[in-house]
């Protein structure tokens, strides 16, 4: 705009120099003129010098103001780009200004920070009226080409509330003072008590001059996730060590004497060979879950019929388990028909009701029920042992995670086997819960799809 006021004042001035050129060219070469023909022709002259500096600034003052309509197009534009990006983003993104004042924001950071959900990533109306306007002083059309479209061009008159309105947290508030201070990028831990106790990575970094961006990414699921992995690294150390420690000193034992003893030697021989079992037991677990977690054990689903599953499975577990002293109640329909893979179908049956077989109470029952839901065949098995403590039972399908820990050293099993169950009830379509009281035992429900009866007797 300056550049285009100093272009029409050379212009006029140009202009004048030449209506004092031809006055004076005038006078020295028709000094007899006549007063009037004078007047005519200086008007005359002046009409069309006029007329030619008028259309030069016009023109000039046309292209100005088409520039100014792009360059606000392109705003608003870019502001729509931006409103649509921040919208769409999983990470609370919050700018800020040198008085730490909100000034941009999106939808994710409004439900961090319990913000105006409604003017998320928006420019107002009045920032739209004032990038609109014309008369922008010289910093303001400066920061508009470093950030275009954006409520971070707002004058602190239109700015909204302050970050420590919006969030106490000490170490929020730190992170962007020190980022507008040393015009610096800070990374920085925090953790939302008032947002469901979430932990979130802050990334603050200078926006310019005045500015500062501060990015929050949920790190809540990685840091459980790596929570889990630790703790499976350690029950899987535990789970190792136990029968590593009988056969180690079982072994060493009979290396000392105890072979010759006829007495002692066979059930040590024993001992060693149970230990022996249970590595290999734990070893094949852990492969399986290995291989169905990467999707590398193929199913060949088809109509089963539920009930044979059941019996057969149960019958096993009765050879297996002669003094478990354990009931069993079977409530299924001879019809009832699900398409699951055989072989898979009798792995996630064998693992819950042997479950409910080793943590029952002696003389206790265990009772397998089914019954279609809608499309599905909803399975419960259900038993009358201890039962698993409420903050214990979201955890119970995690591998080697154990809910009552003292039990776990007597009670034979791997740990894996809920896990091994979830995984090959969700690859069948299906799902699964538990639920547990205290005292009165637990109930294990999976679902899994219907099928159709088939029309020969291949699937009994």
């Amino acid at each position: 705009m300056k550049d285009l006021e100093r272009r029409v004042w050379l212009m006029t001035f140009a202009a004048l120099l030449i209506f004092v050129v031809y006055e004076t060219i005038k006078t020295l070469l028709f000094p007899h003129m006549s007063v009037i023909a004078s007047h005519v022709i200086t008007v005359i002259v002046a009409s069309v010098m006029t007329f030619f500096v008028s259309r030069y600034a016009l023109s000039r003052y046309s292209g100005a103001l088409s520039e100014i309509e792009r360059q606000t197009e392109r705003s608003e534009e870019t502001n729509r780009l931006l409103s649509a990006v921040l919208a769409t983003m999983r990470e609370g993104v919050v700018i800020v200004n040198s008085d730490t004042r909100i000034v941009l924001y999106n939808a994710a950071a409004a439900a961090i920070f319990k913000l105006p959900a409604k003017s998320a990533g928006e420019t107002s109306g009045a920032a739209r009226s004032f990038a609109a306007n014309g008369k922008r002083d010289s910093e303001t059309a400066t920061r508009s080409e470093t950030l275009p479209g954006s409520q971070a061009l707002l004058p602190p008159e239109l700015a909204q509330q302050r970050l420590v309105e919006a969030t106490r947290d000490p170490a929020i508030n730190g992170a962007f003072r020190r980022a507008l201070e040393k015009k610096t990028s800070i990374e920085v831990r925090v953790e939302m008590a008032d947002f469901e106790g979430r932990s979130f990575q802050l990334n603050v970094a200078p926006l310019g001059p005045r500015l500062a961006v501060g990015v929050f990414v949920d790190i809540t699921q990685l840091e459980r996730l790596e929570r889990v992995r630790r703790e499976f690294f350690a029950n899987l150390s535990h789970e190792l060590r136990t029968p590593l420690t009988a056969i180690i000193a079982y072994s060493e034992t009979l290396l000392g004497g105890a072979m010759d003893d006829r007495e002692n030697n066979t059930r040590f021989v024993e001992k060693l060979h149970k230990h022996a079992a249970r590595m290999s037991d734990l070893i094949s677990d852990i492969s399986d879950l290995s291989a169905i977690e990467s999707g590398q054990v193929k199913l060949t689903p088809g109509p089963v019929r539920l009930k044979n599953i059941v019996t057969e499975v149960i019958a096993l577990l009765e050879a297996r388990r002669s003094g478990c002293n354990v009931s069993f109640n079977l409530s299924i329909p001879d019809q009832l028909f699900v398409q699951a893979d055989r072989t898979r179908l009798e792995q996630i049956l064998y693992n819950l009701v042997d479950n409910a077989v080793k943590f029952n109470k002696p003389g206790g029952s265990v009772a397998v029920t089914a019954e279609p839901a809608g499309d599905r065949a909803a399975i419960h098995i259900e038993d009358t042992g201890a039962g698993i403590a409420a903050a214990d039972l979201p955890r119970v399908f995690e591998r080697l995670y154990r809910a009552d820990k003292s039990r776990s050293r007597t009670t034979e099993g791997t740990g894996l086997g809920l896990a091994i169950v979830k995984h090959l009830v969700h690859a069948h379509g299906g799902e699964v819960s538990a639920e547990s009281e205290l005292g009165r035992g637990s109930r294990f429900t999976f679902t899994l799809p219907l099928a159709q009866q088939p029309e020969t007797g291949s699937h009994s």
